[in-house]
């Protein structure tokens, strides 16, 4: 798997991996956090360049997964700063993958748009891949954190400063808690 798209899906699975037994709610809420204890639809992504990513095939690992659009004024100021949390987060086992739910838009524009911003992580279209539109049926920016066992455990309706020292501490702070839950437990 690509590094970037290792950082996305590592940060997202940090979120996601377990708010209930790690954070809390109050923890989600103060980050304006939606807490959520469901099992995440299952998606295959197709990149441009890389093997296509089914969602099961993270299992494991902390997921952030965020869907974002050209034409979204946020998304536009949010995407580099996912990106800095990211590069920030690069040798954690939280997985980041981002997801442009653009129907107009071609690969090379989304490739153009995204390299304008300073995006050197991979970048999938919703329309190349099989994932349900279930997913921003919200609208965009919105971010879901997917815990290890493939449940979504926070969503992040709008943009987030997801690169601020409070929403660092909170991505660490889970993921730590939330891998000594599973070594504790013996589970993967």
């Amino acid at each position: 798997m690509q590094t970037g798209a290792r950082i996305l899906l590592a940060a997202a699975l940090c979120l996601g991996a377990g708010p209930a037994l790690a954070l809390g709610t109050a923890s989600l809420a103060a980050h304006h956090l939606q807490q959520l204890d469901e099992p995440a639809p299952d998606f295959v992504l197709h990149g441009a360049t890389e093997p296509d990513l089914p969602l099961a095939a993270l299992r494991g690992h902390p997921v952030i997964v965020h869907f974002w659009a050209t034409w979204c004024t946020s998304c536009r100021k949010e995407l580099p700063v996912l990106a800095a949390l990211a590069h920030r987060l690069s040798a954690s086992d939280v997985e980041f993958l981002a997801v442009a739910i653009d129907t107009d838009a071609t690969r090379a524009d989304i490739d153009r748009y995204t390299a304008g911003l300073g995006i050197t992580f991979p970048v999938y279209l919703a329309r190349e891949s099989r994932i349900t539109d279930r997913y921003w049926t919200w609208g965009v920016p919105v971010t879901y954190l997917i815990d290890r066992q493939g449940r979504i455990a926070g969503r992040a309706l709008g943009p987030r400063d997801w690169d601020s020292p409070s929403m660092r501490a909170l991505i660490r702070q889970f993921a730590a808690d939330r891998a000594r839950n599973i070594s504790r437990d013996g589970q993967n």
